[in-house]
């Protein structure tokens, strides 16, 4: 009866893993890890380095993911089933925090430890919903922001750039970080330039070219792009391309996707302030071990976020290289 139990819990929450899909029971569940969209290179490479550091640490673990970066009810369902599979631990990359926190309360109602992944959900707004967070591991998405507008600031040629900022999805935490870093520290050094549009395109492809070209036919004077991810950039470098103005208007994003570093090496995106999600990944495995094991941890970990331009890439000696996947 349990293991029938186990078969229709892992059909009711589809999830989704590198290897296929196979169904632990209940009781052998002890870590799990709820990210974002599956689709996403971002989330694919975090899902690496979960697997890898897992594998390695010899640990019970699944990985679950929704189907876009925007599927709040999607998540917060899977969230309901992860939680009726009684793991020790959930790590989980809320696609807002409000779906983080009632995530988190559910689970801690069933004596199940939580942890943020992803800098999606901060201790203090945790600790406000009465939720003992175990640690947040991710990148400081506001240094993100300010990373991307201290690179272009030192390759603009001019002092008054006309700039079109791609944003995340609404209410994203992440998101906000990016652009907010990026429209403070750009004001600081470049307080003649000119942000034309700060529009969502939902981290979508699609919508980030849709939105630039969009733009381009009001703004024929643009030079600059910053996307808040590399799938929004890569759609902008796409609608530059299609209007003819490749290395005209440059665009910079953020993560440092495998498709944005070779769009760099090819000189079509001018650089990506990568996340690192595969340090990420890794990570939130070790810190969970840690405190499964009642050892000592920090709450709150930055990861670095290194400015992936053409130069860095081809010289290959940063060693913070060796977590880009």
């Amino acid at each position: 009866m349990s293991q029938l139990r186990s078969f229709y819990v892992c059909l009711l929450v589809s999830c989704t893993v590198i290897a296929p899909c196979l169904c632990l029971a209940e009781s052998e569940l002890e870590y799990a890890f709820i990210l974002k969209g599956r689709g996403n290179p971002y989330w694919q490479a975090a899902v690496q380095g979960i697997e890898e550091t897992a594998t390695d640490l010899r640990i019970s673990h699944k990985v679950f993911q929704i189907s876009s970066d925007i599927a709040a009810e999607e998540q917060l369902n899977l969230c309901l089933s992860v939680i009726a599979m009684k793991p020790k631990m959930i790590a989980i990359s809320a696609v807002t925090p409000a779906v983080g926190l009632q995530c988190m309360k559910q689970a801690m109602r069933a004596n199940v430890r939580v942890a943020d992944l992803d800098s999606n959900v901060t201790p203090a707004e945790a600790a406000s919903a009465g939720v003992p967070l175990a640690f947040s591991v991710g990148s400081d998405n506001y240094l993100v922001g300010k990373s991307a507008a201290d690179y272009l600031a030192s390759v603009t040629k001019t002092p008054n750039p006309k700039i079109l900022v791609l944003e995340g999805a609404v209410g994203s935490v992440p998101g906000q970080g990016r652009v907010r870093g990026f429209v403070d520290r750009l004001r600081e050094l470049l307080p003649q330039a000119q942000q034309v549009a700060s529009v969502s395109a939902e981290w979508d492809r699609l919508k980030g070219m849709n939105v630039t070209n969009d733009i381009l036919q009001r703004e024929p004077e643009l030079e600059f792009v910053y996307a808040a991810n590399d799938m929004m950039a890569l759609g902008a470098v796409e609608a530059v391309r299609v209007a003819g103005l490749m290395g005209k208007v440059q665009v910079i994003g953020v993560d440092g996707t495998p498709d944005a570093r070779k769009a760099i090496e090819e000189g079509k995106l001018l650089a990506s302030v990568a996340q690192l999600p595969y340090l990420i990944g890794k990570r939130s495995v070790e810190k969970s071990v840690q405190v499964i094991k009642g050892e000592t941890t920090e709450v709150i970990e930055k990861t670095p976020t290194p400015v992936l331009h053409r130069q860095l890439l081809a010289a290959n000696t940063d060693p913070l290289l060796r977590y880009v996947r």
